[in-house]
């Protein structure tokens, strides 16, 4: 336990470091160079087709299938493939909570708005949809959801993650978000699959 605990720390701790470095120093100019370089390019169209893996729409109907199909199939919760399943729901939707949350904390504007206005920085609680760019909710919802179906399903972890990491990119590559918001992301969704393998699967235990 001490050691995972360890670990956590030290993994936020250098997420958050490279969060402020992408920041201060890489953001604005890896944006800019999407935005003149990819605006109504092949890989602005690709990026938004890969985009759609992890939309909203789409990933709530599948949630409320898969919430259906266990309440009509196995509401005790008794197979284990029932758990598998579960164990995912909880995980994406606990997942889009915490990014729905920091979104609202930091407010930070989005690309268009410095593409436009040159506006950039945080803008703290607020619900306005150009200042909730940080973290990316297409990237969290495609992290905690591959990244538990790798801890259940472990020798597709690669690809999971391949496929997650696809979905990050895209968001930068339609200049949706900084490549910092895709970081945040990225450690939301794993994070939060982690911690909830060990409540389903390992349980938390004390020291």
């Amino acid at each position: 336990m001490k050691n995972t605990r360890e670990k956590i720390i030290y993994t936020t701790l250098a997420t958050a470091a490279l969060y402020v470095i992408l920041f201060l120093f890489f953001d604005r100019n890896i944006d800019l160079w999407m935005h003149h370089h990819m605006l109504g390019k092949a890989a602005e169209s690709i990026g938004k087709q890969i985009s759609v893996l992890a939309s909203l729409l789409y990933v709530n109907i599948a949630l409320l299938c898969a919430f259906g199909y266990i309440v009509i199939v196995d509401p005790g919760i008794r197979k284990k493939s029932t758990k598998k399943l579960f164990y995912i729901i909880i995980t994406v939707t606990v997942a889009i909570m915490i990014g729905e949350g920091f979104k609202y904390l930091l407010g930070r504007y989005r690309p268009i708005m410095f593409f436009e206005h040159g506006e950039y920085g945080l803008h703290f609680f607020t619900t306005k949809w150009v200042l909730n760019s940080t973290p990316s909710d297409h990237t969290i919802r495609a992290f905690s959801f591959f990244t538990a179906l790798g801890f259940l399903y472990k020798h597709t972890m690669p690809l999971f993650m391949f496929l997650a990491l696809m979905v990050g990119a895209s968001r930068v590559v339609v200049t949706a978000h900084y490549p910092s918001d895709v970081l945040f992301g990225a450690f939301v969704g794993i994070m939060t699959a982690v911690w909830m393998h060990r409540y389903f699967f390992e349980g938390i235990k004390g020291d």
